[in-house]
């Protein structure tokens, strides 16, 4: 196969997975279609549910348009959700109504129901709208007529075909694949010219032989036929062809936006292939400086996104090996999150709003209903090094078996704050004490302050009930900050904070509903999930990161092999005589190859700028800029190492390559130059 036609079988498969990646995200965030979305905020004086329900049914006659409410389910927010839509004729909410909702993604289960059942959920929120910017309008002043305050803006087309979220995470495997394509038409043109001068021989002009080149297309359009019937036997079996018009279309915008640079570089290529003079080409003359140059400053930006790649692949499998499957769900129980309200509440960004749901979270831990659970970054004491610490309440202990160095299950019998640092730490734990009394615990009494107890922790290992992929779910590392009376420490504020953050959980959903129902602050939050199905979800997306990271890694080693592979059968090729000579005079490989290793040399050292870049980019350096709770930032040294690791394995693989090259060349007598 010529590497041209190879360039142009590449973009239609990849132009499936990622829209295949896109079609999921979009139907996981919400219906398939929205041309934009309204938020509602609720003012004093708004008018009944059915009302509203009926002025959106009108909306929705009148401008043959779909109005949606969609409401995620308390317990299973991210897997399950209610959508409650409008009913006119010929619309997409008619049909929903009578054949029901198909979802893309087989992670999310949508339950359609008429808009008049609006009056059993709260109004105020997003309201999507599938129509013309005419149902946007009429949406908005319906709404406002209503009492709310809303806001709109419209989806953009990609946004809507699920294009951004295909690209979203992907654009190392992008740029691989595409640098890759690209140098393949270059070498299969102003690389290998015969072709186009056995065409010109012929008297054709350069545009006829463009033509002709540009016929090597058509293997993009026998992959599409080939596999159109393939995609569309996965995708039924996968969830019965839903939204099968919107992936089609979202694959179709990718694959023409994957071949503009490859036919643009095929079309450069064979123009200047067919410049060159017709007798030097046929007598197989030298490959032109162009095309080496050209091959090593892809590769350089092969290597470059390769280390990206690299970092990406690291970080990915942190993520999702910050979570321990069984143990995760054992160790969280029945404990689950509170999730406040996304759309904007009366009173949001008042003082007030928060101390009232930090008054909650207060009542909550008194009675025991809550635990605290916050994992932050508190000073050492010793200059601007920072430490992770947790910090637990009594509720937390009864929960997770923590074990004092002598083995004693550590407990709380007063209200004394207790500090623990972790085995074989190097932490001052007077200075770490200092720090925290001087901060994060000056709202405990004076007498808490100077009588703090604690000591070393028997083994490491805590449960953070982490509820996102930004935090590690086991800290082995940290200082275990014991506070007993936590709603009297801390301020309504940051207890509000943390909740808001999955840093204080409620022991079990009954709990929950209780504390909400007794503060009559239902409507502030829209989720109370199982701190395990948080797990799982976050385990569910992290293995998708890492096999696109994967995909990105595998990608980017093939491109930057094969472009070795290229420049030095180029490089060789234009300068076989040289070499062939050098090598019969005796000179060492080494030598006669040095420009090729000085090539390698400056390679790696920019390889490993970018590896060294990134890494101090990534750490966790102690100044608050880069969290050392998350998985990521602790897997940045990893990370490193392995791009470092990459980078030299590519090094020893390419002057391989020059070596097998070069006794090619001497075999041949220099007869490729």
């Amino acid at each position: 196969m010529r590497s041209v036609r190879l360039a142009y079988v590449i973009p239609p498969v990849l132009a499936v997975v990622l829209a295949f990646l896109g079609a999921t995200r979009l139907s996981e965030s919400g219906v398939v279609g929205v041309s934009s979305v309204v938020t509602a905020v609720a003012e004093r004086g708004i008018t009944s549910n059915g009302r509203i329900a009926a002025a959106l049914e009108d909306v929705a006659r009148r401008h043959q348009a779909t109005v949606v409410r969609t409401v995620a389910d308390r317990s299973a927010p991210t897997a399950r959700r209610t959508a409650l839509v409008t009913a006119a004729p010929g619309t997409d909410g008619a049909e929903w109504l009578r054949d029901g909702y198909a979802d893309f993604s087989r992670t999310v289960r949508t339950t359609v129901r008429p808009m008049a059942a609006l009056d059993r959920y709260d109004p105020a929120g997003s309201y999507e709208v599938i129509g013309d910017d005419g149902a946007g309008r009429a949406t908005v002043a319906a709404l406002q007529a209503a009492g709310f305050t809303t806001s709109s803006e419209s989806v953009p087309v990609l946004d809507r075909l699920g294009v951004a979220g295909g690209v979203k995470g992907t654009s190392g495997l992008v740029g691989c694949l595409v640098l890759g394509c690209v140098t393949l038409c270059l070498v299969g043109t102003v690389g290998s010219p015969r072709r186009t001068a056995v065409r010109g021989l012929h008297g054709r002009s350069a545009w006829a032989i463009v033509g002709s080149e540009l016929s090597e297309a058509r293997a993009t359009v026998l992959v599409a036929l080939v596999g159109a019937p393939v995609v569309g036997l996965v995708l039924w079996c996968h969830n019965g062809l839903a939204a099968w018009a919107t992936f089609a279309t979202s694959a179709a915008v990718f694959l023409a936006a994957l071949l503009i640079p490859v036919m643009v570089v095929h079309v450069v290529g064979t123009l200047i292939a067919a410049r060159r003079p017709i007798a030097a080409t046929l007598r197989g003359a030298r490959p032109p400086g162009t095309i080496v140059l050209v091959a090593q400053v892809a590769r350089l930006a092969a290597t470059l996104l390769l280390v990206v790649a690299v970092f990406d692949l690291t970080a990915a499998v942190a993520a999702a090996r910050s979570g321990s499957g069984d143990r995760e769900l054992r160790a969280a129980g029945e404990a689950v999150q509170l999730w406040v309200t996304p759309d904007p509440r009366p009173g949001s960004t008042t003082q007030d709003y928060w101390d009232r749901i930090g008054d909650l979270v207060g009542t909550a831990l008194d009675r025991h209903d809550a635990l605290l659970t916050a994992a932050v970054e508190v000073g050492t004491g010793t200059g601007s090094r920072s430490a992770p610490a947790l910090f637990v309440d009594a509720e937390y202990l009864r929960h997770q078996d923590l074990r004092a160095e002598n083995g004693d299950r550590i407990t709380v019998t007063d209200d004394r704050i207790a500090v623990w640092t972790p085995p074989g730490s190097d932490l001052d734990r007077a200075a770490v004490i200092r720090a925290l009394v001087g901060w994060e615990l000056r709202g405990a009494s004076d007498e808490q302050r100077r009588h703090i107890g604690g000591g070393v922790l028997r083994s490491a290992g805590a449960y953070t009930y982490a509820g996102d992929s930004s935090a590690v779910s086991w800290l082995t590392d940290a200082v275990v900050v014991v506070v007993p009376d936590a709603s009297r420490v801390f301020t309504p504020d940051q207890l509000g904070a943390w909740l808001s953050t999955g840093d204080v959980v409620f022991t079990s959903e009954a709990a929950a509903d209780r504390a909400i129902d007794a503060a009559d602050l239902g409507d502030e939050f829209s989720a109370v999930v199982s701190v395990g199905q948080a797990a799982a979800e976050r385990r569910r997306q992290a293995e998708t990161a890492v096999g696109i990271a994967v995909l990105a890694t595998i990608s980017g080693l093939a491109v930057v092999v094969a472009l070795a592979v290229i420049g030095t059968t180029a490089h060789h090729r234009r300068h076989g005589r040289r070499l062939f000579t050098d090598i019969a005079a005796g000179r060492p490989s080494a030598r006669a190859n040095g420009d090729l290793l000085l090539v390698e040399c400056l390679l790696l050292a920019v390889g490993g700028m970018a590896v060294l870049n990134r890494w101090w980019r990534a750490r966790p350096d102690g100044s608050g800029a880069v969290s050392a709770l998350d998985p990521a930032a602790r897997a940045s040294g990893v990370g490193g190492a392995s791009a470092a690791a990459v980078l030299v394995l590519l090094s020893l693989v390419a002057v391989a390559v020059i070596a097998v090259s070069t006794r090619a060349v001497v075999r041949s007598r220099g007869g490729g130059s």
